[in-house]
């Protein structure tokens, strides 16, 4: 009898061990809404250098929005943002304002999927979103304050570069990945409503930037450095059986001492 209760002891012991080696998963916040389009710019604020001669507009299929230049599909769903242009140059804005969350943030992340299609010779990024300043045909996405002017790319107004476009760059490319970490910026600027901002100037020939499948994810940590702790379902399935086990020989051990003893 004290053999199975040591043995009884002994699993109860691997069980726990093994609950508390569950893996983790981190529960990502979405901090932005409709980042794949699919409900047009609901949620997005689209705004044009005055005189512009283009903006963006919701895209499907493979041509641009207004001129049917050849372009990439929508990677998700059916639909994404692009700029076009139709009788000159201009600088475009589009961007989403969100809440940094309050608390031990683990980690935070953005990304999206971007297509560039310059028809021009070459990408020009000098510091200015100014279409009529000097040569200027480029991309970039920023994550900026939202006191800033929207056109800013002044550093104390820029929290975080996440992509430009630099001369020398494939003129043709996408849709491809832009991944982000923010987890830093995060940490720095908890409950502030910060701005996602993508940002297109032309002013030397057509130029079609798309973007899609736009998010900013945050994960909370307890402290323990691996997010939330919340099982994952195969490890408590494990747990679960592991638990019926021990009440199978609980049960197995007390008929085999009833049996064993004798009758009065």
């Amino acid at each position: 009898m004290k053999k199975q209760g040591l043995h009884f002891k002994m699993l109860l012991s691997a069980l726990a061990a093994s609950c508390f080696a569950i893996a983790p998963i981190a529960s990502a916040v979405p901090l932005l809404i409709n980042g794949g389009f699919e409900l047009g710019f609901t949620g997005w604020t689209v705004t044009d250098q005055a005189g512009s001669g283009g903006t963006w507009l919701i895209q499907s299929g493979t041509g641009s929005p207004i001129n049917g230049f050849p372009v990439q599909p929508p990677p998700e769903g059916n639909f994404a943002a692009m700029t076009d242009q139709v009788n000159g140059p201009g600088t475009h804005i589009l961007y989403q304002d969100f809440i940094v969350p309050t608390g031990t943030i683990g980690s935070a992340t953005g990304s999206f999927q971007l297509y560039l299609n310059n028809q021009a010779d070459d990408y020009f990024t000098p510091p200015t979103l100014d279409y009529t300043a000097i040569e200027n045909q480029q991309f970039r996405a920023d994550i900026i304050t939202t006191s800033a002017d929207v056109f800013s790319v002044a550093p104390g107004d820029v929290l975080q570069n996440l992509y430009i476009t630099m001369p020398g760059d494939p003129l043709e490319a996408g849709y491809f990945l832009v991944p982000a970490n923010l987890t830093a910026l995060f940490q720095a600027h908890q409950g502030e409503t910060l701005r996602l901002r993508f940002a297109e100037v032309d002013n030397q020939f057509f130029f079609n930037a798309g973007v899609d499948a736009v998010s900013i994810d945050a994960t909370a940590d307890n402290g323990n450095g691996n997010g939330n702790d919340v099982p994952e379902p195969a490890s408590l399935a494990l747990l679960l059986i592991g638990l019926a086990g021990v009440a199978a020989m609980r049960r197995r051990g007390a008929c085999n001492i009833a049996a064993s003893t004798p009758a009065a």
